[in-house]
C-alpha cells in the first residue's frame, strides 16, 4: 500500500531545478558587487572620521605642549590622545601620514590610500586635512 502512494508523488523536473538555480546565480551576481562597493564606501567614511579622531588628538596636544607632533606613536596613549594607532580601514594598516610644515608649523594628515577612497566615497581631497599652528595667545 505505501509503495502505491510514492508513486503517485513527483519531484521537480530538471527544467525547474535549472529554472531556479539560474535565478539564483542572477541574484548572487547582482549582490556580492553591490555588497563589496557597500563595504568600500563604508571603509572609505570610517577613513575621513579616522583623520579627524587625529586631527582632534593633535590639536589638544598642540594646546598642551605648543607645537604638533609628526609621530603617530607619540599621540598614542598621551592624555590628549589616542588609545591605539588608528588603522586605514581599506587595507587594515597605518597609512596615516603626518607632516609638519617646517616654516609655518602647520600640520597635514593624510591617508595614503586616498585615491583608491576616493574612487567610492568624495574626492581625494577628503582623505587630507591641514591643521593651523595654534596662536600663541591661545596656549596656555
Amino acid at each position: 500500500m505505501s509503495r502505491s502512494r510514492f508513486r503517485n508523488q513527483r519531484g521537480f523536473s530538471l527544467v525547474e531545478l535549472l529554472a531556479v538555480v539560474m535565478v539564483l546565480a542572477v541574484l548572487a551576481g547582482v549582490a556580492v558587487p553591490v555588497y563589496l562597493n557597500t563595504r568600500r564606501a563604508a571603509a572609505a567614511r570610517a577613513c575621513i572620521g579616522n583623520i579627524a579622531i587625529i586631527g582632534a588628538a593633535e590639536s589638544a596636544y598642540a594646546l598642551r605642549n605648543g607645537a604638533y607632533v609628526a609621530t603617530m606613536a607619540s599621540l598614542v596613549g598621551a592624555s590628549e590622545g589616542l588609545a591605539e594607532t588608528p588603522l586605514c580601514p581599506l587595507t587594515r594598516t597605518n597609512t596615516y601620514v603626518l607632516a609638519v610644515s617646517g616654516t609655518t608649523g602647520d600640520l597635514t594628515i593624510s591617508c595614503s590610500n586616498a585615491a583608491a577612497h576616493a574612487s567610492f566615497v568624495g574626492a581625494a581631497s577628503d582623505y587630507s586635512r591641514t591643521l593651523v599652528k595654534p596662536a600663541a595667545e591661545a596656549l596656555p
